[in-house]
């Protein structure tokens, strides 16, 4: 593959990844019936100790199955497939299912990681199904209790799949990706066929993947993350991806690591968070061995130094090798995969005063640079707006025009995230929206968080840092709020200012700390913080 290419052009804030070539097939499902002739291994999913496997013959079958449970209920090309399934063989069934008929698959957040009822109904299915307008929600017996929805249930595939060999056809449009709104409402990308070929292609490339190599994720599919960088990838690829459930890894998350080590795998995704609690929690058995981890793909939110370290000094002993970390930037805009870093990668960037580790450089045909809030493209070295064009682009925002053109222009994405280039690699410093500004400063509030956890103490979940308007002068209060064990809370609020004040020279206006798992977040694990201002608008 050709090197990136830095283009400094008068010292201008632009790269260009390498060139893209398309391949000969045109989307995943083309993969799967390919594949499906040699019955390849392709999926295991692990349950505690229990493991189901599920090859291209057995997914393309179970695809057909659940073609014809869909089309005896009406659906037919263009119609929307609401996913509300769990990581397992029938979320694969109907998302390749719906393509089968030439319909839209638009997977949901599942209830197993939620609150399961009405609740969970109510504050995130019932939006979704308002905002896509399915034909048909393609789920499990007993998933939705409490709160029904008018919209026709598929709960299974057909006994019998579609006959023939060819599908009945094939939308332009892969799927419809709701955003996780971290910082604002969902809306629903879409991503065409060509865009998935692009990002999947992209990423394997710069992560090296290989037929037969083996991969283990624990993230939900129906995150971006999840469904691209995992599932999508390791069909493209020829990847054996084992798979875990999202609250299985939550709750015992050093069973990520023992699969890690049981199938001697090569690689693993997960977001900053996630590494962060298995360095916190995860207990490894003496004998798991980790040396064969090469690629620990970083992504989804900010990239933190300091989660990295931790990680790697905690399970150094158990053969982790140093450098396997990959810090990865991309958005569900983009399909996925912005930016890789490259094995061994730039050096962090010092930014007003923190650390930042790079992302690296844009993949296969993308090309990135940073803008002025007019749009131009600045001097190299300088802070702004990053803007994204490639071939892995959404199509647009589904039936949001007007969102759409405040974010496409020209074919350029503007992503709402601010960074720099320097030794012609990518740093990500934060969001817009993301900033806090007090007393004529700005802070980046990942930075306060980090600082907020390790001064609570080492029983600390997750913090969140946001910024409120005094309605009495209009100037902003900080707010840190801390999970912790309301047994370890004596004295903590005092730590946590006199922490964050003697490193970044701010002191939080409110500390509050919650019950463990009280700081909302996203399917994902992301913190949502606009929920956080919702939730502590008016603080006491």
């Amino acid at each position: 593959m050709e090197r990136i290419r830095y283009l400094h052009r008068g010292m201008w804030s632009r790269l260009v990844g390498p060139s893209y070539v398309e391949p000969t097939w045109t989307a995943a499902v083309d993969l799967l019936e390919l594949g499906a002739r040699g019955d390849t291994p392709w999926l295991t999913f692990h349950r505690g100790r229990d493991a189901e496997h599920l090859s291209t013959l057995g997914a393309l079958k179970l695809a057909k199955r659940w073609a014809a449970a869909l089309l005896q209920q009406g659906v037919r090309g263009g119609d929307r497939v609401l996913l509300v399934l769990p990581n397992g063989p029938d979320f694969v069934g109907a998302f390749f299912g719906a393509q089968f008929l030439g319909a839209i698959p638009v997977p949901a957040p599942w209830a197993g990681t939620q609150r399961v009822g009405g609740q969970f109904v109510d504050r995130r299915l019932r939006p979704l199904v308002a905002s896509a307008r399915p034909r048909v929600i393609a789920s499990l017996p007993g998933a939705l209790p409490d709160a029904p929805i008018a919209t026709p249930l598929v709960l299974g595939p057909a006994e019998h799949g579609l006959s023939g060999d060819r599908h009945l056809g094939r939308s332009g449009t892969a799927f419809i990706q709701f955003t996780s709104g971290t910082s604002g409402a969902p809306r629903g990308a879409i991503i065409s066929q060509a865009a998935v070929v692009a990002s999947t292609v992209g990423m394997g490339a710069a992560l090296g993947l290989e037929p037969g190599q083996a991969a283990v994720s624990w993230l939900p599919f129906f995150h971006d993350m999840g469904l691209v960088g995992t599932l999508l990838s390791s069909l493209v690829a020829g990847v054996e991806l084992h798979v875990l459930a999202p609250q299985e890894f939550l709750l015992h998350p050093e069973r990520w690591l023992v699969v890690l080590a049981d199938t001697q795998a090569r690689v693993t995704v997960a977001p900053n968070f996630g590494y962060g609690h298995a360095a916190r929690r995860a207990r490894l058995p003496e004998a798991a061995d980790l040396g064969s981890l090469q690629v620990a793909l970083n992504g989804a939110e900010p990239v933190l130094r300091a989660t990295q370290d931790a990680f790697e000094h905690r399970f150094a002993p158990s053969g982790l090798r140093a450098g396997a970390f990959r810090p990865a930037y991309g958005l569900a805009e983009a399909t996925l995969a912005v930016c890789i870093a490259d094995p061994g990668g730039a050096p962090d960037l010092e930014v007003e005063g923190r650390l930042v580790p790079a992302v690296g450089v844009p993949t296969a045909g993308t090309v990135v640079e940073v803008r002025s809030p007019e749009g131009t493209v600045l001097p190299a070295g300088e802070q702004g707006e990053l803007w994204v064009r490639g071939p892995s682009l959404m199509d647009g925002y589904f039936e949001a025009p007007e969102a759409t053109a405040n974010v496409v222009n020209d074919g350029w994405l503007r992503t709402g995230d601010l960074g720099t280039i320097s030794r012609g690699a990518l740093y990500v410093t934060g969001r817009k929206k993301d900033l806090v500004i007090k007393a004529g400063q700005k802070f980046f509030p990942y930075e306060i968080e980090r600082i907020a956890v390790e001064a609570a103490g080492p029983r600390a979940g997750a913090a969140v840092a946001f910024a409120t308007s005094d309605g009495a002068d209009g100037t902003e209060r900080l707010i840190v709020v801390v999970e912790l064990p309301s047994v370890e809370m004596p004295g903590a609020a005092e730590r946590v200012r006199g922490e964050v004040a003697g490193n970044l020279g701010v002191t939080p206006d409110l500390v509050v700390f919650v019950a463990p798992g009280g700081i909302p977040r996203t399917t994902s694990g992301k913190i949502r913080r606009d929920d956080c201002r919702q939730l502590l608008r008016n603080p006491a």
